[in-house]
């Protein structure tokens, strides 16, 4: 499973829709495997290729503000960009998380990627 952790905006106004997602990779236990970026494009195929082979989303997103997680459905991605989107504008930016970090004193940075 996903989880979905951060938004990383795009830098030009006009490429609002080329957002990145970041996102923590969970194994059934709930424990971290891995943290990666996925562009929208990458994380639509993903959603795709598990319905096709479980029928359900493997997405979640814990947004601002919310005590539990949501699951991400593809109808989340009808919207032109992130602020408009059911749960990416919801989603912390990569440097507030990185905020979340610092606090937890976790000795770990996430940067922009080059686009």
């Amino acid at each position: 499973m996903f989880m979905a952790i951060a938004v990383e905006n795009a830098h030009h106004p006009a490429n609002q829709s080329n957002y990145r997602v970041w996102h923590l990779e969970l194994d059934a236990s709930g424990n971290v495997l891995s943290i990666g970026s996925k562009t929208r494009e990458e994380l639509i195929q993903s959603l795709f290729q598990h319905y096709r082979e479980k029928g359900q989303s493997n997405w979640k997103a814990f947004l601002k503000n919310r005590d539990e997680s949501t699951v991400i459905e593809l109808y989340d991605f009808i919207s032109l960009n992130p602020n408009e989107n059911t749960h990416f504008g919801n989603l912390p930016t990569l440097s507030e998380f990185q905020k979340t970090l610092e606090q937890l004193e976790l000795k770990m940075e996430m940067t922009p990627i080059a686009a």
